[in-house]
């Protein structure tokens, strides 16, 4: 729940594959090894860092629930090529 005791209601991630799969391959490079929490249509990293709890308190800083994101790992390029 919200703060106000609204409850929130999981996003819609109609969009999030499709803009996932378009997203520039060099703007993930700062985020190699790193969770970072997407913006539930696939088009933003709102928050990353070294442990998933780490992007937890940025988005809560930033005032963004954590529920409200999608949550992902970016795989550094060598562990991409052994796949």
């Amino acid at each position: 729940m919200s703060a106000n005791q609204k409850k929130w209601e999981p996003p819609d991630l109609r969009l999030y594959a499709e803009n996932r799969r378009r997203f520039p391959a060099n703007q993930l490079i700062p985020y190699h090894g790193k969770f970072v929490a997407w913006s539930p249509d696939g088009t933003r990293i709102l928050a990353s860092g070294e442990e998933r709890e780490e992007v937890w308190k940025k988005l809560e800083a930033a005032g963004l629930d954590p529920s409200q994101v999608v949550n992902d790992y970016i795989d550094p390029p060598d562990e991409e090529a052994a796949e």
